[in-house]
């Protein structure tokens, strides 16, 4: 290499080098006294033999080249990221500079348009000069020549194979076979490529220093420009760099004046080969070494607002069979395959979700609680963001918030564990209480109690144990479905899961998609109800959506389609599979229920203000160690989690970005939904049926005079909730049977409606009926009952004197209590006094 020191070879490895070169011009010689197109003919015979044998890597349009992938703004792709194992974007030969072009022929092979693939010519000077010199002499390959090589060193590469790789590297005697085949492989080449081929792909096959492979890379990185755009000044040090790219290349400052020499040296072959004028290469020579490094990270560590969504579209990549039969297989076509990958995200959505998760979580505060939003658009399974409160990092650093782990995905796909979903798993209660005829209307007891496990029904296996859920605010004891969903009335839910199956509930959730993050059973036991599976972000998201489009669920997927560069090809990508999980009526009464959550319930600080309409569903699991908000419009779907991603502190007493830190959830959900809805306008929901709406009315039973506890069993019997009254009342039935219920005997009220029993505690007397009668008869007659105490009222008492139509004035019109009812007989007794017609 130029600008190294050669060590001197031994007198027996010179001489080896000296017989092998010396038979290598022999074999040569004999091709030049042989006839010419006997020789050709052969080469070229035995050549494309060789050719069609091989894989198609030797092909100018193959190399190794990095993969782009796209996000979506406005309609048109946007570039996010890109992976390479060697930095490579192969172009077209009218896609590179004719500066380029001419460049590289008049230093490296100045008849490459007139020779067949071998400038026999300067292969024999070459090899009479190394034999002179004992091998130290001036090389002989043409571009083609040197293209073959790098073809095959290529492919070996590729293939992970280090006997090919030593097989096209090798010298000495190896090296004779390794010259004969690069001839012969040269020679069929040019019988198969066109010249314009041929210089096109050894310019994208070439080396350039700093893992750069290409002209269109290295026209990127050095200078900031595209190949097509390069100067003769930038052209010719780009050409120069071919012998040697880290002797010559410009990024480093010992370099400069080395690469400045070989510049001016090919800027003075490409005048000696007339490709431009003396004014030219004297302006060029004059021009300083000016360069515009651009660094292209690989990979999702790249791009800092879209590293997550890149990380999850990598290992779609990688778990997907489609691309490849193993995940070495996968990742190889990744990082060489020259893929454009156009994902699903929208850049708009995209930013707007890593600033809100940023701003209200900051990824450096000293708590570390993490936070993770996904949006998928409702209809497609489209995800349209993937955010997190992290620097992506796959360093594994221990620096203060970075990480490569997604905390929205599954574990398989680069996540998490997952997380508590706390109440939102409430809809898929919600869902089943719904498909099994119920309704929004009917009540629901949501006071607190110690359940047992015979309570419930799991039709699936085994359950057991007792269980005391609590609510996070005081409950009312007497509410219906829509208000426990609005103000997430754990008890209530509780009650109605009582009243369904446990794995319907499950089996609901799962026709939505949702599974456990990592990768177990979804677990049914009653606490299930309220969230104790851990879920990921993105499957919360892709099953709000499903809620959002009418109950049919569709996977979600983050590949529009895969396309390989240079051939055009498509690559099949996942596609989202849709299928039905519950009927479009259960899923408009799933939605009106939760508007309501947003609209003066426990979601109401995500409302946007932007006149979209808006349904979701919180969660808080216990202790506040995690909160979510999730929910949708008709467009879009976004679920958000904050929460503890090792350890179990509380939110509650917390505060991040100078705001309580089981509140942030909102604020978070609320930017990304507002940014969402102005790319994806929302429109008003679908109504669930008016019977949906509706609830049945029961009839109060009659259960006066019997057993508490049984009167209880049957008000629960008869659809309804019972709630037995601590404090006696005074009752003409007998100490500890019922002394009546609230509301009476009779009345109706909504299925699941609270009934209050009231004990008696006895010593109550029927009031006898006095009307008509005299004051003296009527406190006569009832003294005689046993009432201890009768009155008349007096004037101010205007209530208590009535005109009557029959009874005369001054008589009794009645009693309070009234005729007929009981009154303990140590209280007082009040008459009614008419005042006449």
């Amino acid at each position: 290499m130029s600008g190294s020191q050669r060590k001197p070879e031994s007198f027996a490895k010179g001489f080896l080098k000296f017989f092998g070169l010396s038979a290598l011009a022999g074999v040569v010689a004999l091709a030049l006294l042989a006839p010419t197109a006997l020789v050709s003919g052969f080469a070229a015979s035995a050549g494309i033999t060789i050719f069609e044998n091989l894989p198609d890597y030797i092909k100018p349009i193959n190399a190794s080249q990095s993969s782009t992938l796209y996000a979506t703004q406005d309609g048109k792709p946007v570039e996010v990221a890109k992976f390479y194992h060697e930095n490579r974007i192969s172009i077209d030969y009218d896609q590179m500079s004719p500066n380029i072009r001419n460049a590289v022929v008049a230093t490296e092979d100045p008849r490459f348009f007139e020779h067949g693939g071998v400038d026999w010519v300067s292969l024999i000077r070459a090899t009479i000069t190394s034999a002179a010199t004992l091998g130290n002499g001036p090389g002989g390959s043409t571009i083609t020549m040197q293209y073959v090589k790098n073809s095959l060193v290529e492919a070996a590469n590729l293939a992970g194979d280090k006997e090919a790789i030593a097989a096209a590297t090798q010298g000495g005697l190896g090296g004779i076979d390794r010259k004969l085949r690069e001839i012969r492989l040269a020679i069929a080449l040019e019988g198969v490529a066109t010249k314009q081929e041929i210089l096109a792909g050894y310019l994208n096959l070439s080396f350039f220093g700093n893992q750069i492979n290409g002209i269109e890379a290295a026209s990127n990185y050095y200078f900031g420009k595209k190949a097509s755009e390069l100067n003769i000044p930038e052209a010719a040090l780009l050409a120069g760099m071919l012998k040697s790219p880290n002797d010559y290349k410009p990024d480093e400052e010992a370099n400069l004046s080395r690469a400045k020499s070989r510049r001016d040296y090919v800027i003075n072959n490409m005048y000696e080969a007339g490709f431009i004028t003396g004014q030219q290469a004297d302006e060029a020579k004059n021009t300083p070494i000016i360069t515009k490094l651009t660094h292209t990270p690989s990979g999702c560590e790249g791009t800092e607002n879209a590293a997550f969504f890149c990380d999850f579209v990598v290992w779609t990549i990688r778990n997907n069979s489609e691309f490849g039969p193993t995940p070495e297989d996968r990742e190889n076509l990744l990082r060489r395959g020259g893929l454009e990958i156009y994902s699903t995200m929208d850049i708009d959505v995209q930013e707007a979700a890593h600033k809100a998760s940023m701003k209200w979580a900051p990824f450096n505060d000293p708590s570390q609680i993490g936070s993770a939003s996904v949006s998928v658009q409702v209809g497609t399974g489209r995800v349209l963001a993937i955010a997190e409160n992290r620097i992506y990092d796959q360093t594994q650093s221990e620096e203060l918030g970075h990480t490569s782990v997604n905390y929205a995905t599954d574990k398989e796909y680069g996540g998490s564990s997952g997380f508590q979903t706390g109440s939102t798993y409430k809809v898929f209660t919600l869902a089943q209480w719904l498909s099994s005829g119920k309704r929004l209307g009917d009540h629901v007891d949501g006071r607190v109690k110690e359940w047992d496990a015979s309570e419930f029904s799991a039709r699936c296996g085994g359950i057991g144990g007792t269980w005391k859920p609590n609510n996070i605010v005081k409950e009312p004891e007497d509410l219906n479905i829509v208000q426990a969903t609005a103000m997430s009335v754990n008890t209530a839910y509780v009650s109605m899961a009582a009243q369904l199956d446990l794995c319907d509930i499950r089996d609901t959730a799962m026709r939505f998609g949702v599974h456990r993050a990592d990768g177990t059973e979804l677990q049914y036991i009653p606490s299930s109800v309220l969230g104790v599976n851990e879920i990921a972000p993105l499957t919360m998201a892709a099953a709000m959506a499903g809620i959002a489009n009418k109950g049919v669920f569709c996977t979600p997927i983050a590949i529009d389609k895969v396309i390989v560069r240079n051939t055009k090809a498509e690559l099949r990508a996942p596609t989202s599979d849709c299928s039905v999980a519950v009927s479009p009526e259960v899923a408009a009464g799933m939605t009106y229920a939760m508007q309501r959550v947003i609209s003066g319930g426990t979601g109401g600080a995500s409302a946007t203000g932007d006149g979209t309409p808006l349904a979701g569903k919180t969660g808080t699991t216990d202790s506040g160690v995690h909160t979510w908000m999730t929910g949708f419009s008709t467009q879009v779907a976004t679920a958000t989690w904050v929460g503890n991603v090792v350890g179990t502190k509380s939110l509650g007493g917390l505060r991040l970005n100078n705001k309580a830190a089981n509140t942030v959830r909102h604020d978070i959900w609320r930017t990304i939904m507002k940014a969402a809805n102005k790319k994806y306008p929302g429109s008003g929901f679908n109504p669930p049926p008016d019977d949906m709406l509706g609830t049945t009315m029961i009839a109060v039973p009659v259960v006066a005079g019997t057993d508490p506890a049984a009167a209880a069993e049957l008000i629960k019997a008869s659809d309804l909730n019972a709630k037995i009254i601590a404090t006696p009342v005074t009752s003409s039935f007998p100490a500890g049977s019922v002394a009546y219920t609230k509301p009476a005997a009779g009345d109706t009220r909504a299925r699941g409606s609270q009934i209050k029993i009231y004990v008696s505690a006895g010593g109550a007397e029927t009031v006898p009926d006095v009307a008509g009668m005299s004051v003296i008869n009527a406190k006569a007659t009832l003294l005689a009952a046993g009432f201890a105490a009768v009155s008349e009222p007096q004037a101010s008492q205007s209530q208590f004197f009535v005109k009557h139509p029959t009874i005369a004035k001054g008589k009794v019109v009645g009693t309070d209590p009234a005729a007929g009812s009981p009154a303990d007989q140590a209280g007082a007794i009040l008459l009614i006094i008419s005042t006449g017609p």
